[in-house]
């Protein structure tokens, strides 16, 4: 073989050799990018999903907006505000920033772009931020738009600020009777007026230092319940016996004003878990009301039934009514129906509102009926005893914590009564739902029977 055809063939080997040395090479570096590329897209779609799981989870509206102006991201928040959220950043200030000065700021050049907005009966506060890339050049990155819905505070401010002028009014009217008439004694009454008249004047002072003892302590009731501070001593007890002996109780009240007062048991079931003392407050809350409104010769009647898992107590009259223009107002505080300001009927404007809260706290309501000249209704309504305890006894089985304070009072009870049972938990600590489930019948029937038997 000649040394050409030798050179020839070394040649055409080693080339044969390197063609799929360099197809395995060039493919095992296709893989090594495609696996790169995967790699990358995957961090990108984990970036945009961990960026997305993030805006969602804000409770503040998020817009973004691009270098472009166009519209690059946003939350659930935002769009459950805005509804429509336009494409560009223009478009957006032309919706929605024209009557608040944001779209003039922005032209303007003007770093505070901020305004307010009133969606569907919703007050919104928009910031729009200039922001800069990454890497702290300072290079203009885009917009970031944020909605807060602050409609509550704005309402809750606008309570307060009412609250505070009916509190100082409330308290004014009987300052400026007791300064006045405390003053003409001073100056001269005591002097010159006869003793049947300076006692006069006196009972006056005293009439409404008793009015502002009374607003006050009502006050602080409302406070503690706005709070959530007012301690409950809940039990199982007989809603229809604390009922009869609220009536006894204010019958004197009424039959002083010539009113008759009657009372009907129509459930043989009344048992409630409750707090006594805040349950005889709405009581006698509704039945002094209904003392109040009601005409001399008029009648009261106080009804103890139930309906599903409910117990009520219903106290109906015959007095003046309520025209259906202040029904839905009654429970609001220091609502009077009467307009003139004569306080003829006395109170304090808070005895309803107090009786509502009281009652929500307990998980309940009140319902008010009304036609004028026709006398008036309202209704408690309550869980009975078994419903709520075996309701808690449920939530306590899944582990759940009770949230409001009758239903801590009723877990309270529940481990009580628990411990004080044999068997009342199983092995492992928990409770024994079937044991505590007697319990609760027994508790229940024992309340009845003791109140029946008294």
């Amino acid at each position: 073989m000649s040394s050409l055809e030798t050179v020839l063939l070394t040649a055409a080997i080693t080339v044969a050799l390197m063609i799929p040395a360099m197809t395995w090479y060039h493919r095992r570096g296709k893989r090594r990018e495609n696996q790169d590329m995967v790699r990358t897209m995957h961090r990108i779609a984990n970036e945009r999903s961990e960026s997305q799981a993030i805006l969602a989870s804000l409770d503040v509206g998020i817009v973004a907006f691009g270098s472009d102006d166009r519209l690059i991201a946003t939350n659930p928040v935002a769009i459950q505000a805005f509804g429509v959220i336009p494409d560009t950043l223009p478009e957006f200030l032309d919706r929605y920033g024209t009557k608040n000065g944001m779209r003039a700021a922005y032209y303007l050049g003007s770093e505070d772009i901020s305004g307010e907005i009133i969606i569907t009966e919703r007050h919104f506060r928009i910031v729009c931020q200039r922001q800069a890339l990454k890497g702290g050049d300072g290079r203009f990155g885009g917009h970031i738009i944020t909605v807060q819905d602050f409609t509550d505070i704005r309402r809750q401010e606008e309570r307060r600020k009412a609250f505070v002028a009916n509190v100082s009014h409330e308290l004014k009217t009987p300052l400026t009777t007791m300064k006045s008439y405390s003053e003409t004694l001073l100056d001269w009454g005591i002097d010159e007026k006869d003793r049947a008249a300076i006692k006069a004047d006196v009972v006056r002072i005293y009439d409404d230092s008793l009015r502002m003892e009374r607003l006050i302590t009502d006050l602080l009731l409302l406070s503690s319940l706005d709070s959530s501070g007012l301690p409950i001593e809940a039990s199982v007890f007989d809603l229809a016996d604390c009922a009869r002996q609220m009536s006894e109780r204010l019958s004197g009240q009424a039959s002083s004003e010539g009113i008759t007062v009657e009372f009907y048991s129509l459930t043989r079931e009344p048992a409630v878990f409750a707090d006594r003392i805040s349950i005889e407050r709405i009581l006698s809350n509704l039945i002094v009301n209904a003392i109040r409104y009601t005409n001399a010769g008029g009648k009261i009647e106080i009804y103890i039934g139930s309906v599903v898992d409910d117990v009520y107590v219903k106290i109906k009259d015959n007095g003046i009514g309520i025209p259906k223009s202040d029904l839905d107002h009654i429970f609001q505080r220091f609502y009077r129906v009467d307009k003139t300001g004569s306080r003829q009927f006395g109170g304090t404007g808070l005895g309803l509102p107090i009786a509502l809260e009281l009652a929500r706290m307990h998980r309940g309501r009140i319902e008010a009926e009304s036609e004028p000249s026709m006398g008036s209704q309202f209704t408690l309504f309550l869980p009975s005893a078994s419903r709520l305890l075996r309701a808690t006894l449920l939530e306590l089985s899944r582990k759940d914590k009770p949230e409001d304070s009758i239903a801590k009072a009723a877990a309270s009870a529940l481990r009580s009564w628990a411990s004080e049972s044999v068997g009342g938990r199983g092995n492992d600590g928990l409770f024994d739902v079937r044991t505590l489930l007697e319990i609760i019948d027994e508790k229940v029937d024992n309340s009845v029977n003791i109140a029946h038997s008294e």
